[in-house]
């Protein structure tokens, strides 16, 4: 049988690329935390405008957690206030995602039942129905309604 001998440098030196590349990938998550954090007041605003019933849906679920299992509520509402800028960017992507939804599924409708039209022109060459005149009736036994009308 063949031994193999591993000498202690490339466990070094893999050990070594490890932690370099914790430390590029934390670096890395940093930064694109700290650039959502500035970002985060713009990308609220532009979901609440693009679609305010995503954010306002976010807070109702915020409190239904809180009031119905109070431990997750707190949990979440902690994670939503120290991840604010991912959360904000969370809201901005699905409020995107609705209004897209929402502007396929009016095309989707348009296509399949056709655009409806607030009024029609109709041309003025057409001539007016003319009906003949309209016969009374008269019966033997009038009762007070029909009394009205005559």
């Amino acid at each position: 049988m063949i031994e193999r001998r591993y000498s202690s440098s490339n466990a070094i030196i893999g050990v070594l690329f490890l932690v370099a590349s914790l430390f590029v990938l934390f670096w890395l998550a940093k930064s694109i935390f700290t650039i959502l954090a500035w970002l985060a007041p713009a990308l609220l605003i532009a979901a609440v405008i693009i679609d305010y019933n995503t954010v306002l849906n976010y807070g109702k679920w915020l409190v239904n957690q809180l009031r119905f299992n109070t431990l997750n509520g707190i949990l979440f509402t902690l994670l939503t206030v120290f991840g604010f800028p991912v959360v904000t960017l969370f809201l901005f992507g699905k409020s995107l995602f609705r209004k897209k939804m929402k502007s396929l599924e009016k095309d989707y409708r348009e296509q399949k039942e056709g655009m409806y039209t607030d009024y029609e022109i109709v041309d003025e060459e057409v001539e007016p129905l003319e009906l003949p005149p309209l016969e009374r009736r008269k019966s033997s036994t009038q009762d007070d309604y029909e009394q009205l009308f005559d």
